[in-house]
This record gives C-alpha cells, structure tokens and sequence, in this order.
C-alpha cells in the first residue's frame, strides 16, 4: 500500500529526536516520515512556528511529488498544526491531520513553567486555557476535514477533556498508573494502532 509522507511535529521543549520511538514505527510500516526542526525548541509564538511547519510541508509536496500530506501533532505540535491548518491554508495540503494529547483548550499545567520560561517564551503564555490565543484554534472545520485526536484518559499535563476538537473524531484511551501518562503517549501502543488505523484510512 502506498501512503502518503507524513510530517511529525514535535511540542513544547521538544526535539525532532524525541519522536524517534513514533517515527520508527511510522517508518516500519512503510511510510516516508519528516520530521521538522521547530527553534528555538519549540518555544515561539505558535503562530511563528506554524509558519516553520507550512515551510517544511511545502519542500515535503515537493521533493516526495504529492499533492497532499498526513500531519502527526504531537502534544504543543497538534496545537500548531491545528493553527496551520485554519490559517495559513494547511487544509488544501493535509490529507489528515492527528493531535496526539494536544490541549488546543489549554492546559494550566504551562503555569507551572511560567517562572523560568515566561519572560522568553510567547508558547507557553499561548497554551494556559485563559489564553486570547486559543479561540483562533475553535473555529468551524471545513467539510473536507478529515482530523483525529488521541488522548490518554487522566493525563496531568494535557487532560482528555482538553484535547477534544469540537467536529473532530476525539478518542480517549487508558493510560499507565503514575504521572508519566504525558510522555506514555508516543510509546503507547493502543494509540499507535489507532493512529496506523487513521493513516491507512483511504
């Protein structure tokens, strides 16, 4: 079967390297995986990074010669995903597009990161549910949107509740005992299948 390439987004303090578990997976199965370097480590203003993203999706159409791409979010990269998707035209060029544990309602977990990153990171201030930024992300989906979210029931950091995109199909999935719930996400393997079940979707 041939698939379309897909374009894995790191979040928040994050690495294209800390996708390694999710993109050898990918890559097993026989997808092509890009995976964009979004500096400084993911801290911008969402709004910025999401332009890095539509940069590296456009030299992926047209390298790899496809029209469209499937878009893998992960945690703070759903958030920017779903951004560069409602406004810098990301949905003419994504097939579809998965947030996996992305809290696109906020998450008051970023206060705790607020008096050592708050002065240099916009990111961080973007992602607390009071956040003006967010209603940008609650807009209707157009008809042709095809857009999953995975998230893991009690997650502290990004909970199921928080992740859910109104017109999305939303699926929530067990978790480990413990706090680790966050990071389990691309280890996980209920919710790999499930995103290989969205992926292989024609």
């Amino acid at each position: 079967m041939s698939h379309p390439p897909v374009v894995l987004v790191h979040g928040f303090l994050a690495t294209p390297t800390l996708m390694s578990p999710m993109r050898w997976r990918l890559e097993r199965g026989g997808r092509r995986v890009v995976t964009p370097k979004l500096s400084p480590l993911c801290i911008q203003d969402v709004r910025k990074l999401a332009r890095q993203l539509d940069v590296t999706v456009e030299r992926a159409r047209r390298e790899l010669g496809q029209e469209r791409v499937d878009v893998v979010g992960v945690s703070q990269g759903g958030i920017l995903s779903l951004w560069w998707a409602h406004h810098v035209g990301g949905w003419s060029k994504v097939r579809r597009l998965v947030l996996v544990g992305s809290p696109v309602r906020g998450t008051w977990a970023a206060a705790a990161g607020l008096p050592v990153l708050g002065a240099v990171s916009r990111g961080i201030w973007q992602m607390l549910p009071s956040s003006p930024f967010l209603p940008e992300l609650d807009v209707d989906l157009p008809s042709n949107a095809d857009l999953t979210t995975l998230s893991i029931r009690g997650d502290p950091v990004c909970p199921a509740e928080r992740c859910a995109v109104r017109g999305a199909d939303n699926q929530v999935f067990d978790g480990p005992p413990g706090p680790l719930k966050h990071q389990y996400l691309i280890f996980s393997r209920p919710v790999f299948r499930h995103l290989e079940g969205v992926l292989d979707r024609r």
